[in-house]
C-alpha cells in the first residue's frame, strides 16, 4: 500500500491511557494534507453501488462517502435491509455488526474491497436511466474514471439520464486505445445512441476533446439535437507546444491523485501504478489530435480565476482555438472558478444550469439547435 499521506509531528499524540490517540492522528492529517476535491463523491464502483444503495434506502437529501449510516437516517431495520442489497450486488454476505463497525460508504467500501472482484467490464457508467426528456454523456478526464461527474448527475432534474465514460485501461485486462479519435468511435459504439432525442456530450479538461470529437462526427452524420459542453478543455494550434507535451513524473501524479481524494482504503500499489499509465497514455494523446472544425453546437465553460477580472493571454488565446473549430459559432460562459474546481460543489449549480439550457435550446419549435447563446455570452 502507498500511504495517502505524510504528516511530520514532533511526537504521537497519546490518550489518557498512553496510546495512540487516532482522532488526534486524524486531525492533524487533514490539516497537514493538501486541500483535497471531491470529498464527498464515490471514486470507484464500489463505492458508486453503495451510494446507490443508500440513496434508495435512505431518506436524506446529501450523501457523503464519510456520512454514517446510522446519522443520516439508518435504523436497524435500514441496517438489515443495507446488508441484503449487498449481498444482491456483490454476492458478499456481511452482519449488521459489519455495518455497525463500518457505516460509512468509505470504510464499508474497503471492507468489499478485501474480496470483492473489481466489477464488470465496462467502461459505461450509469448515474441515472432518466426518463427519456434528455440525455447527457460525461467523457473521463486524462485520468481516466468518471466519477468525478457524480455531483453534476445530482443537480440536473431527474428526468435527465446522466452515463459516464470511464477511459479502457480502467479495467483489468484491457487495452489503451491509440488516440482520441480512436476513444470518439469507441465510445459512440458503447453508448449505443438512439436516432434521435436530445443529446448532450461533455467532459473536464481532456475529455473535452474526446467529447468534441464525438460531437463532431454525429454532427457530419447528420445530427442536430445535439450540444458539446467543454468544460475548460485547453488546447492550442502551437504544433510545436503540442509535441512539447511531456509524460507527469510519478510525484506529480501522486499529489493530483491525493488532491483528488484518490487514495480510497483498499487501493493497491498495482492499482495506482495502472491509473498512472492511463494518465500519461492520455495526456499523451493530446500531441496529435488537432480539434478538426465542427457543426454539432459547441460551448465552452471557461475557469476563469476566483473572479479578479483578469482575462489573460492564455485565456483568449483558448478561447480562440475554440472560436476557429465551431462552425456554427461558440458560445463562452465564465466560471469564476481554477480549473480543476469546475465539478465543485460551489460551480456546480452553474454547470448544470448551462446544461439544462442546452436541452431547452435543442427542445426549440424548428426542433433544430438554436446557435445564438444565452444572454449575456460572447459568441462570435
Amino acid at each position: 500500500m502507498v500511504p495517502a499521506l505524510f504528516v511530520e509531528l514532533p511526537e504521537i499524540p497519546q490518550t489518557a491511557n498512553g496510546k495512540p490517540d487516532r482522532a488526534a492522528l486524524l486531525a492533524h492529517a487533514r490539516s497537514g494534507g493538501p486541500a483535497a476535491v471531491n470529498q464527498a463523491g464515490p471514486r470507484d464502483r464500489i463505492e458508486l453501488t453503495l451510494y446507490q444503495i443508500w440513496r434508495d434506502l435512505l431518506l436524506h437529501p446529501a450523501i457523503g462517502i464519510r456520512d454514517s449510516f446510522f446519522d443520516i437516517g439508518g435504523t436497524s431495520v435500514s441496517a438489515v435491509k443495507l446488508v441484503h442489497a449487498v449481498r444482491e450486488a456483490f454476492g458478499r454476505t456481511l452482519s449488521v455488526r459489519d455495518i455497525m463497525l463500518h457505516p460509512t460508504i468509505e470504510d464499508l467500501g474497503g471492507l468489499l474491497r478485501q474480496d470483492t472482484p473489481s466489477g464488470p467490464d465496462s467502461n459505461l457508467i450509469t448515474f441515472r436511466e432518466g426518463d427519456g426528456r434528455g440525455r447527457v454523456v460525461c467523457v473521463h478526464p486524462a485520468g481516466g474514471t468518471a466519477f468525478c461527474y457524480l455531483s453534476l448527475a445530482k443537480a440536473l432534474p431527474d428526468g435527465y439520464g446522466v452515463h459516464g465514460i470511464q477511459s479502457p485501461g480502467v479495467n483489468p485486462g484491457e487495452s489503451f486505445l491509440p488516440t482520441v479519435e480512436a476513444m470518439a468511435e469507441a465510445y459512440l459504439r458503447l453508448i449505443e445512441l438512439p436516432a434521435d432525442g436530445p443529446l448532450v456530450l461533455t467532459g473536464l479538461s481532456y475529455g473535452g476533446l474526446v467529447a468534441h470529437e464525438m460531437g463532431r462526427r454525429l454532427a457530419e452524420a447528420g445530427r442536430t439535437d445535439l450540444s458539446v459542453v467543454l468544460l475548460d478543455t485547453l488546447a492550442t494550434d502551437d504544433e510545436a507546444e503540442r509535441r512539447a507535451v511531456e509524460p507527469a513524473g510519478f510525484d506529480e501524479f501522486r499529489d493530483k491523485l491525493v488532491r483528488f481524494n484518490g487514495m480510497y482504503p483498499g487501493i493497491d500499489d498495482r492499482q495506482i501504478e495502472q491509473y498512472f499509465r492511463i494518465y500519461n497514455h492520455n495526456r499523451l494523446s493530446t500531441r496529435d489530435y488537432a480539434a478538426p472544425a465542427t457543426a454539432a453546437r459547441l460551448v465552452l465553460m471557461q475557469a476563469a480565476g476566483g473572479g479578479d477580472g483578469d482575462d489573460t493571454s492564455v485565456l483568449r488565446g483558448i478561447r480562440d482555438f475554440w472560436h476557429r473549430r465551431a462552425k456554427n459559432g461558440l458560445v463562452v460562459e465564465p466560471v469564476p472558478c481554477g480549473h480543476w474546481d469546475m465539478l465543485e460543489n460551489e460551480h456546480i449549480p452553474q454547470v448544470a444550469a448551462r446544461i439544462e439550457a442546452e436541452f431547452a435550446l435543442l427542445a426549440g419549435p424548428s426542433g433544430h439547435p438554436h446557435h445564438n447563446p444565452a444572454p449575456g455570452l460572447e459568441a462570435r
